[in-house]
């Protein structure tokens, strides 16, 4: 007798990191695979993309994890190339460079340190407050390296009036630890690079939806509460399952007001010179409201690009890109009551679908996850 019992269907929304990842786990359980993403390729931001000969992507993209599951993951699909990186914090008032993260060593070469120095002592022995991000950065450096490299780059980073209004629960919020004492890698000791390949990850997507039903230039309109089906400009999709990595405001129509992100939009600058930020250092950070852009990144640092010139990345925050979800707690319960409005047999993850601030193997932690729950 012949076995008629159907493979469940999966439904995908986004072919970013999120969204492959999830396609190439249950694709190898068995499941029938449909990947529904906007743009023309996969990949989303970390999709490498070529200016003046150079391959870029939107901001630098590099992994880093100490998840060893993780890690085997990706270097099962592509030669990650393992470098340590370095970057620099400009401080304008003090018309230097510094490390960053803030850095023990460079303390005694601030014009204020004699400041520093005593309010970082008046804080040895204090447990610091999580009210919010500004009560926390205060609390564990005081108030002048505070307003070197927190207070404007943060304002300006994720477009608020005042650091009050983020919450400083998230672990990114001080890359580990507030003040390094020795190691001045920005991702400390963790597994850390990037592809090999001049393409960088592009080519991790195309293995990843190797035997999935793939569908470019599908604008995501809404879910249908009533059909639980996802209406698109390409008509409608159901499944079994739906695993959601796009903002989930989308799919219910703003029903809340919209979740708020911070947007970027890129200046490429090609300059006639083989390298032009010193050493190992492969981006800058400008921390002062003075200038308008928060990050320059020098992408053959990054990439290994091989050129007489060299391609610079000029960060500037902008409205209506979905690059950062702003962490407020006003936007963390409205993501919430979204949340509420989940169907059954519907997942949401990823940077936007779950509305956190994560890098690429966190997003790939949790579609290894919620993959291991799906049966």
């Amino acid at each position: 007798m012949k076995n008629h019992t159907r493979k469940k269907t999966i439904l995908i929304l986004g072919a970013g990191f999120a969204g492959c990842t999830t396609a190439y786990l249950l694709r190898q359980k068995g499941f029938k695979v449909t990947v529904l993403e906007k743009e023309k390729f996969p990949g989303g931001g970390c999709r490498t993309y070529w200016h003046g000969g150079h391959p870029y992507t939107l901001g630098p993209r590099i992994f880093f994890t100490q998840d060893k599951e993780i890690v085997k993951l990706m270097t099962g699909f592509i030669k990650i190339r393992q470098f340590y990186n370095k970057t620099w914090t400009y401080v304008a008032n003090d018309k230097k460079f510094y490390h960053y993260p803030i850095y023990r060593g460079d303390l005694s070469k601030m014009p204020d340190f004699q400041e520093i120095h005593a309010q970082l002592k008046e804080r040895r022995s204090k447990k610091p407050r999580t009210d919010n991000f500004e009560v926390y950065w205060l609390d564990v450096i005081g108030p002048n390296l505070y307003q070197k490299f927190i207070n404007s780059y943060s304002k300006k980073m994720w477009g608020v009036e005042s650091n009050k209004e983020l919450s400083a629960d998230f672990k990114w919020v001080n890359k580990g630890i507030p003040i390094r004492e020795k190691d001045i890698r920005l991702y400390g000791d963790m597994f850390q690079g990037y592809p090999s390949a001049a393409d960088g990850y592009n080519l991790i997507f195309n293995k990843m939806l190797k035997g999935c039903r793939f569908i470019p230039g599908c604008e995501i309109e809404y879910l249908n509460p009533k059909t639980e089906k996802i209406k698109t400009n390409k008509g409608e999709f159901g499944a079994n399952i739906i695993v959601n990595t796009i903002s989930a405001d989308r799919l219910f129509k703003n029903k809340f007001g919209p979740l708020k992100y911070g947007g970027r939009k890129m200046l490429k600058v090609v300059l006639p010179i083989k390298q032009i930020i010193p050493g190992d250092v492969t981006w800058l950070h400008y921390s002062s409201g003075e200038e308008p852009f928060t990050r320059v990144t020098e992408f053959k640092k990054i990439t290994n690009h091989k050129s007489k010139d060299t391609l610079l990345g000029i960060e500037l925050p902008c409205q209506g890109g979905q690059h950062y979800p702003v962490q407020t707690e006003k936007e963390k319960r409205r993501f919430s009551q979204y949340q509420n409005l989940f169907p059954e047999n519907f997942y949401s993850i990823g940077r936007l679908g779950g509305f956190s601030y994560k890098g690429i193997s966190e997003v790939m932690r949790n579609a290894l996850d919620i993959s291991k729950t799906i049966e």
